[in-house]
């Protein structure tokens, strides 16, 4: 079997959490969403050909008003895998309030890092008066920023940038590869962002991209910006199976890298080493 750690995960346990974004009364219009309405757990990442050596688990709205509450039940079921975990947290909360919660979350040993999505027109919050300051708190305690917001959203990557700029020591995390749409224009918020050394970023995410580039084609313009040590293959299941189930997924990565020693960095050494992974 191949060994792989995949840097995005989500599980679910619908009777212990709240996802209320999935299970209320507006659930995305995604395709194959009764697949993903199920309870995930390690087990259904099992296949005949990649060995599942850790993961890093991103945060899926078990309990946002009590981020920890999901860490708590992480700790009761992810073990013996090794695993990281990304935590929710607003991040424009007040610096003090912000300062609080993330001491309550950093109590686990398997925090890695916080996410706040931000897409669309959310993406401004990353504009707010309090971001910095809560970023170089994330900064201290040595633990990354998620970001998710489109790339071809100029004042956002330039903002961010100058975070990275600013705050050498925080690392930030580009997930879902910045969300590439091939008819925007996204070619400037790829450069500013990849000129900063401590902003790394996912190959993942193609199921929620209306325009896509072809996967070859990605992956080679990604290279061409941040190198081979920045990028990380990332399944985002349950999420990939509106296209895709895990392993097929992960045959198609595999299926882009001839080189082997590529292969080992894009599928497993950058993921363990960006994540602090065992």
């Amino acid at each position: 079997m191949i060994p792989i750690i995949d840097p995005h995960i989500h599980f679910f346990d619908l009777e212990k959490g709240q996802y209320h974004w999935l299970t209320g009364t507006n659930p995305p219009p995604w395709p194959n969403l009764f697949l993903i309405k199920v309870n995930h757990h390690k087990a259904q990442l099992n296949n005949p050909t990649f060995l599942v050596k850790a993961i890093v688990h991103i945060e899926a709205g078990f309990n946002n008003n009590q981020p920890y509450q999901e860490l708590e039940w992480l700790e009761q079921t992810v073990p013996p895998l090794q695993y990281g975990a990304i935590a929710y947290l607003d991040i424009t909360l007040k610096p003090c309030l912000f300062s609080q919660q993330l001491k309550t979350l950093a109590q686990s040993k398997y925090l890695r890092g916080i996410r706040d999505i931000t897409e669309g027109n959310d993406a401004d919050r990353l504009l707010h008066q309090h971001v910095q300051q809560n970023l170089a708190t994330l900064s201290q305690y040595q633990l990354h920023f998620e970001a998710q917001f489109e790339l071809h959203q100029h004042n956002i990557a330039n903002q961010v940038a100058q975070y990275c700029i600013q705050l050498p020591n925080l690392q930030i995390i580009l997930n879902h590869a910045g969300l590439i749409e091939s008819d925007k224009p996204y070619k400037k918020g790829l450069n500013t962002l990849s000129k900063c050394p401590n902003i790394a970023i996912k190959f993942s995410g193609i199921e929620h991209i209306i325009s896509p580039l072809e996967p070859q084609a990605c992956l080679t313009l990604l290279l061409s910006y941040f190198g081979e040590d920045r990028i990380m293959f990332a399944s985002n299941y349950p999420v990939c199976l509106m296209r895709q189930n895990y392993e097929t997924v992960w045959l198609g990565y595999h299926g882009l890298v001839e080189n082997e020693l590529l292969w080992q960095k894009l599928s497993h050494h950058n993921a363990k080493r960006l994540y602090r992974l065992k």
